[in-house]
């Protein structure tokens, strides 16, 4: 297999990932065999928060193995002292640092994160870099020792900066997926999606499909429209770069298309919308997916509403802490995230869930997230900036 034969198959598994949960771990393998190192992790989470940052999603691998362990112990015993993670805001996204260079040289003798958990991880000279997210969240992509005799190479960095975009795309995406509940749906099932504005193009980048969402956008003309099966934005110099993504994600002779997302201007709308296109391939369980080239799904910051835990606690006689973690549920995160996010342990999370249970006559995870999403009815939500 040449270099750029495993580039795109990487690529191939990491899109294919994105939308089915399944196949993460052969697509962190990939990741690990291209870039030549025994593993990496990855996190997304909110930087703005005060103290530490709001952790929405964390895995670790090694090798061809998802390190769940390694997520727990880190978690639970370094999080809150890692003194590299506050200075990690500091690193400009895009740019690769070395992971000893956010400790001192005392640190380096004395620090836990950096002598017992980097040394059982095999990432004392492994590398960092951030990237940017939805929603002003950031991405950390955290690159474990190379496992080249001699260290780092330089092709071993330039494909570590190659393959950057496509991870910073492929937990882009997962999220989006994720809030909407669809991760591991069929195409077919993606159109009845209502969280988000979804349109389906063929393999030559016309329109085939939309749901309802994204019909309604393009019925407006809302930034975006319909020319003639085609996808255009209305202003020009966004069209000229949405015709590009799309050519780069629905290329010729063949070869792995590339995803990418950009900004679409609304008239009369304070926020721009976001695209965010992927290719599809891999799907060939689905009687849809000879045909559709490519997912083009649309994000509206100002939509993405916010249910308020102050008023679950009120509307639904929950604690503080009960409506915390009841509201997390319900925007579509795991036990393992809302414990992460809350700084709380698993056991806390799931006595919390009980007790909401059993106040409101409930039975399961389900109908407790539908309560709380019922609450944006009464206009009880906060808009997300």
């Amino acid at each position: 297999m040449t270099p750029q034969d495993r580039f795109e198959r990487t690529l191939a598994l990491l899109y294919s990932a994105a939308l089915a949960d399944a196949k993460w771990v052969s697509a962190a393998a990939a990741v690990n065999d291209l870039t030549r190192t025994s593993g990496h992790s990855l996190g997304y989470g909110d930087p703005r928060r005060k103290g530490e940052p709001e952790v929405f999603l964390a895995r670790c691998f090694s090798g061809r193995q998802r390190r769940k362990d390694w997520e727990d112990l880190y978690f639970d015993r370094y999080w809150g002292r890692d003194e590299a993670m506050p200075r990690l805001r500091t690193l400009p996204p895009g740019e690769l640092a070395h992971q000893a260079d956010f400790y001192t040289d005392e640190e380096k003798k004395t620090s836990p994160a950096y002598n017992d958990f980097r040394r059982v991880t095999r990432s004392q000279d492994g590398l960092f870099m951030l990237l940017d997210g939805l929603d002003g969240c950031g991405i950390l992509w955290s690159v474990s020792d190379s496992a080249q005799p001699g260290g780092w190479g330089y092709d071993q960095i330039r494909d570590i900066r190659r393959l950057a975009p496509h991870i910073r795309h492929f937990v882009r995406v997962r999220r989006l997926m994720a809030d909407a509940e669809a991760l591991g749906a069929s195409l077919a099932e993606l159109l009845e999606n209502r969280q988000s504005g979804i349109i389906q193009l063929d393999r030559r980048g016309r329109i085939l499909e939309a749901n309802d969402q994204a019909r309604a956008l393009l019925l407006r003309g809302d930034g975006l429209r319909d020319k003639k099966g085609s996808l255009t934005a209305e202003v020009p110099a966004e069209d000229v770069e949405l015709q590009r993504l799309l050519a780069a994600v629905l290329p010729l002779y063949g070869t792995q298309g590339a995803g990418g997302s950009m900004k679409i201007t609304r008239p009369g709308a304070g926020t721009p919308l976001v695209l965010e296109i992927h290719p599809v391939g891999g799907m060939r369980t689905d009687y849809r997916a000879w045909k559709v080239g490519a997912l083009v799904l649309i994000v509206d910051p100002a939509s993405r509403s916010r249910i308020d835990p102050a008023l679950a606690a009120a509307a639904l006689g929950l604690t503080p802490a009960e409506s915390r973690v009841a509201v997390a549920l319900a925007a579509g995160r795991t036990v393992a995230e809302i414990s992460r996010a809350l700084g709380v342990a698993e056991g806390t999370v799931r006595v919390h869930l009980k007790h909401s249970y059993r106040k409101l006559g409930i039975t399961g995870q389900t109908e407790l997230a539908r309560r709380i999403l019922s609450l944006e009815a009464i206009g009880g939500s906060s808009r997300s900036p």
